[in-house]
């Protein structure tokens, strides 16, 4: 098996065109995608170059229904109001958010245990 580099980012698909949580369209780059490719394999290098990017908060792709070129945007955060929020309806576009598949988290550590409240007051409890 291969070793994963730590967290593995999933996408929650959401219809429309990405917003971030200022409202605003969000700050991306707009990636370049080929005609000679299909709709599957321009998806797939959009996913890819978010994947690498420990910066990229999501990509979204718009895809004409007929010819035209795909277009792929992946989305940046510098700040934590530039993470996508939800989606706004734009037709033939489709936002992914990346989400972490959350690692396994830690135990919580022990509480300290409490002392038991006295019951009977003898001279233990009365210190």
């Amino acid at each position: 098996s291969v070793p994963s580099k730590g967290k593995m980012a999933s996408y929650l698909e959401r219809a429309g065109a990405c917003v971030d949580r200022a409202g605003g369209p969000g700050k991306y780059d707009s990636a370049s995608t080929s005609n000679s490719l299909s709709y599957a394999e321009n998806h797939a290098t959009c996913r890819r170059s978010c994947d690498v990017d420990a910066f990229c908060v999501g990509y979204s792709v718009y895809a004409p229904l007929v010819g035209g070129q795909v277009e792929c945007k992946t989305y940046k955060a510098q700040a934590p109001e530039d993470a996508i929020a939800g989606a706004t309806p734009s037709s033939s576009t489709t936002c992914y958010e990346k989400i972490y598949s959350p690692a396994p988290s830690p135990p919580p550590p022990p509480l300290p245990p409490l002392p038991l409240p006295c019951a009977f007051p003898d001279a233990r409890c009365l210190g």
